[in-house]
Order: C-alpha cells, then structure tokens, then sequence
C-alpha cells in the first residue's frame, strides 16, 4: 500500500485543496465490442476520444446485471450481502437494497457533498424509504424501476407510468413531480438536458456528485427519426438488423455523453472534476430473450445474466484534469464496481484532509494509486456469485464456476473476426467433444464433474484466455479445492436471498397508472405528489 502523503506528491495534489467534483456516467448493457476502441464493427468516436484523453480500465468488473451492480457500487459490497443475489429487482415485486445499508451517497454528503441521481434508480421502491431522496441523494430526475419507454416513459415490460421529479422544498419537505408532459420526448435527451441543467446551476461552493444513469443501449432500441441517417452513414457493413438498432441506440449515448462533457468542460468546475465512465454489465447473450439488441461482447464469452466474463467485464474509463497526465494510457489490473467509494474516499482525503467512518464492513479495496496513477491493482479476488449451488469467484489470474453459469453461451459472430471455438481436450470432456465436433461449442457443455458433490466444474485462466474456451479444472484439481474451500468460507457473509413477488397492492392498477411505493411507513413525513401533464401547459 501507499501513503496519502506520497499520492498527494505523485499528482500533485495539495492538501487542502477543494474535494473533487465526481460524475459518474452508468452505460445500460454496454457490451465490450459495441465501442470501436476494442475493435468494434461499430463507431463510437465520442467514447474513444474521451478515453484517449483520459485512463482505460481494461480489466473493470461489475455484477452479471443492471441492478445487482448499482447495489455493489452503491454499497461497496459483495452482492451477497444484500440479499440481492437471486434476482434482478423488478417493478412491484418487492425487492430492494436493504435500508440498513450504508451507501456512497450517504459518506459523500457526510463530506459535504450535493448529490443527484438523474436517470435509473433501480434499488427498490417498495416504500419512500427505498428511493433515492431517503437514500443520500438531494435530487432525482428519473425513473425508480429497470427500465421505461424511451418515449412513452411508461415500463416497456409492466406499463405503468415511472418518470418523475423528486426534490425537498426550502423547509426541507418531500416533493414529488409525476412527469407526463415530456410524454413523446426522447428520454435520453430529456435526462441529457437535466443533467446539463444541474451542472449549470449547482452551488460550486459545495462539492457536486452526478451520478447520471443513461438508458442506452437498453433494448428495445428507440431512437428519434433522423438517428438513421445521422449514425448509419458509413457503417454499410453492418447488416444485421438488430447490429444496426444498436447503432441508433450507441448514437444516443455519444450524443448524451458528449453534450454533458461539454457542459461540465465549460463550466467553472472542470479543473477539479473526474468523471468516471462505465457500462452497468455486458450487453445480452447472442441468444438471449434480448438478443435483439445487437449488442456484441466478442471475443468475451457471453454476456449479461452469466457468469462468464462477457457480462462481468465492461468498458470503463476516467477522465478530466485529475487524470490529465495519464492520456493515453491504459490500465490491465484488476477493478471491481465495489472498488469506486473507497478510492474515491481516498482521493478525498488527499484532497481536503476530510474522511468518513465506514460503517458497514466492506469488500471494495482502495485503488486510488491505480486511478491517479496507472498504479498496480491491490485486489487480489472477486466474489463474483454464491447462490445456492450457482458460484463464481476470481483468485489471481484464475475464475472458477460451479453450477450453472447461465442459460446462454457463445460468442457473436463477425465477419471479419477470427470465430472462437471452446477447447474439449479431456476424457472428462468426451459428451463436449461430441457435442464440439457436431458445430455445438458453445452449449454450455466444458464443464467437468466434481467427484466429491457431482458439482458442474469450469476453471479458465481469465488473463491468457479471456475468451474462456479452455476449461482447466481437471488439468488442476489442487486449485479447484482452493478455490472451492474459499467459496465454502464465503458462506458466512450471505444474506438471506430476496426474490421477487406478485404483490397484488404494488401494481400501477392503485394509483392510476403510475407505479408508486406501497408501503405505508413514513408516519410524520409529508410526502407532495403533482402530476405535470400537458393541459397544464
């Protein structure tokens, strides 16, 4: 480990000085190939300069889907110990980040910090308590579920309305604004502009957290009408169809994260911001229910909702004057989503000599040497999954799988990419060899049986074979027990898992369309509710 002392020397930074205003950008199933800085078929010019002039995270992780990655970077914890790791939260199906958790927005206002969410919330919204005003946040503009119409702004999936304004009033009151006047607007620019707004008009004597969580490239791609022409031009060798929604979808993440970088870049607050970009998980299995969404990970295996590293291992960067002199560079060590708090809390010591006491115990480690830098991770292993027999830990260079690593496999295919077969090589394997030799590589059949449980046993060397096509457990049976006995021990720190119910109270159906919290426990808070439409224009 390092000191604050020689960080502060190595940046130059100066104790002292302001606390850093911090934007993070969260990307919606961002896949690892979908930006042209990783050789996609795709252009993504506003990402890959951003990324040029700034630090590339190569090896960032994150949780196998949308909202079990915010409840980690929210919390700096495992996902295991939130009760979180069965499911994706849904609308009214009572799930949520427990409120006995500590979030980053809560240490940051500790620090001084005003804080907005703008965009997804996804962490629960059963009671008032579980949405972002009760949880840190000083202003939310945006949607409480997974995702809504990026038009209509109404649950692609559900129905129900779910685009509002919250802020507390100069008595500090609740207030909550029901948001269908925009009904018909692109929610991408509607959300792009609040955002820009907030940089405008906030109190620069205050530190600022954004925390903007765009929609795209969330499936079902919506786009304006003129998208096709303004992105389309140029990428004739993309046929596909679902490739070419994806298109439209990325055109409206450049355009969002360009005109909020500019803003920021104009803004008086620039010299003393760093904005941190990174996609919540990979982008959809090739053969998902959602593999309309022409997302590609290649040559990662998979995507989101596995365990295999297409869905874990993300785009991500750092970028603004804070990271300056590390244009250009790029970092291979290891980052999970847990890490962002505590380096951030390190950097805002260095800063201003402030810190926060860490109430919960956390498994995000300090990698601010790393982000400041282009220093050597500090993070020796992930805890991945541990649910039921569904497991997947990192230890080193190694990632091992036990049970079901998800329901889809493979990779894209590209035309003008090497196709990526999985190796079958062991008498274990003989069903895989079959199944490989028969074109079926990619079925989820390398996996080799333990002895001692009958458990289903994958084993890659995730930094020589990223691609995950050579199952090494039956080559290296020590470290299988190894990393199956620190699996056994991180038992001790799973909570009860939460899954998602009917409940019949919580559907729009009660409160006229809109989803709302149900349960009524805010005994002596005043809660406001104005629904904005367009006859009150």
């Amino acid at each position: 480990m390092f000191s604050l002392l020689c960080l502060a020397c190595l940046v130059g930074i100066t104790v002292g000085d302001k606390a850093p205003n911090v934007v993070f950008i969260i990307a919606d199933d961002l896949g690892w190939n979908d930006v042209s800085y990783h050789g996609s078929d795709l252009k993504s010019p506003v990402l890959d300069k951003l990324a040029s002039e700034g630090l590339r995270l190569e090896r960032h992780y994150t949780q196998p889907e949308c909202s079990t990655t915010r409840a980690s970077l929210l919390t700096s914890r495992y996902i295991v110990r939130t009760g979180l790791q069965a499911d994706v939260i849904l609308n009214g199906g009572g799930m949520a980040l427990p409120l006995n958790e500590t979030l980053m927005s809560d240490y940051l206002k500790q620090l001084g910090y005003s804080n907005y969410l703008i965009g997804k919330w996804h962490q629960g919204a059963s009671s008032w308590k579980e949405t972002p005003l009760f949880r840190g946040f000083d202003y939310f503009y945006g949607y409480l579920g997974g995702q809504i119409h990026y038009f209509g702004h109404y649950h692609t999936k559900f129905g129900g309305h779910d685009f509002r304004r919250n802020y507390r009033d100069e008595n500090g009151d609740f207030k909550e604004e029901i948001l269908k006047k925009e009904s018909g607007q692109y929610l991408t620019k509607l959300l792009t502009d609040e955002a820009i707004r907030v940089v405008e008009e906030h109190d620069q004597s205050k530190p600022m957290f954004l925390y903007f969580s765009v929609p795209n490239v969330h499936a079902p791609s919506q786009t304006p009408d003129y998208y096709g022409e303004k992105y389309l031009n140029g990428l004739d060798h993309v046929t596909d169809y679902d490739r070419k929604e994806l298109v439209l979808n990325l055109g409206g993440l450049e355009e969002s994260v360009y005109n909020l970088t500019e803003a920021l870049r104009k803004s008086n607050m620039w010299e003393n911001t760093l904005v941190i970009f990174i996609s919540d998980n990979g982008g959809t299995p090739v053969d998902g229910p959602m593999s309309f969404s022409g997302s590609s990970n290649y040559p990662l295996r998979s995507g989101k909702n596995t365990l295999f590293e297409g869905a874990l291992r993300t785009p991500a960067f750092v970028y603004g004057p804070l990271v300056d002199h590390l244009k250009g560079q790029e970092s291979d060590g290891t980052f999970h989503v847990s890490d962002w708090f505590p380096t951030l809390r390190s950097i805002i010591q260095a800063k201003t000599n402030k810190t926060v006491q860490i109430v919960n115990e956390i498994d995000g480690v300090d990698q601010s040497d790393m982000i400041l830098n282009n220093g050597a991770s500090v993070r020796k292993e992930i805890l991945h999954q541990l649910h039921l027999g569904d497991q997947a830990y990192r230890m080193g260079d190694y990632k091992i799988i036990v049970g079901n690593p998800g329901k889809y496999d493979g990779y894209r295919e590209h035309k003008d990419k090497p196709e990526i077969k999985i190796k079958f090589d062991e008498p274990e394997d003989l069903f895989g060899r079959i199944k490989c030799i028969l074109g079926l590589c990619g079925t989820l059949a390398d996996y080799i049986i333990d002895p001692t449980d009958g458990a289903k046993v994958r084993l890659y060397n995730v930094i020589t074979d990223p691609s995950e096509t050579y199952n090494l457990a039956a080559k290296k049976p020590e470290l299988v027990r190894e990393m199956r006995a620190k699996l056994a021990k991180f038992q001790e720190i799973v909570m009860p898992a939460q899954f998602n119910g009917k409940i019949s109270a919580a559907h729009h159906k009660h409160s006229g369309g809109i989803w709302m919290p149900w349960k009524d426990d805010m005994e002596g808070v005043e809660i406001t509710q104005k629904i904005i439409t367009k006859t009150e224009l």
